[in-house]
């Protein structure tokens, strides 16, 4: 069984609306009936199977078979069940596809942060180079180049 048929929705107030005139047994086996189909997709068309399926004596079967039958249609197949599925798959569609676009965006993003990553890299390496360079070449060899406390204040000045 996978994961996403281990559940399936039941609208409690509907089904008890559709259902009021079952007798215990009816709903047993109907329940059951919806409960396979739910997970197989299908019921089979075979008093057998299909007695086996709700539990039932096959005489019993054949006694309530007439009220169950007339909550499906075409055979064996269910309206709500139908849609239920069909649902399910259009939410199952959607959440695959944002999956999918979600992903490449994420793909884009890393791929984009990598590559700004090794171009700043590689440009703070050039700039260090280059100011090392410029200070040689201007004869200041590795000397500190930081200001006094009085030329930070005459700058300070100057601003205002």
């Amino acid at each position: 069984m996978s994961k996403k048929d281990q559940w399936m929705p039941l609208y409690v107030a509907e089904y008890l609306a559709d259902t009021g005139h079952l007798s215990t047994t009816q709903h047993g086996a109907y329940l059951l009936l919806l409960m396979h189909y739910w997970r197989k997709r299908e019921l089979p068309d075979d008093d057998k199977q299909l007695a086996a399926i709700a539990k039932l004596p096959l005489r019993i079967w054949l006694d309530i078979k007439p009220t169950i039958q007339a909550f499906f249609f075409e055979g064996w197949r269910n309206k709500r069940v139908e849609a239920e599925l069909q649902r399910r798959s259009e939410v199952s569609e959607k959440r695959a596809a944002a999956g999918a676009k979600g992903g490449s965006r994420t793909q884009l993003k890393n791929f984009m942060n990598e590559a700004n990553a090794s171009v700043c890299s590689s440009m703070k390496h050039k700039q260090s180079n280059l100011s090392s360079t410029v200070s040689v070449e201007r004869g200041l060899g590795k000397r500190d180049l930081s200001l006094s406390s009085e030329a930070i204040a005459g700058i300070g000045v100057r601003k205002q």
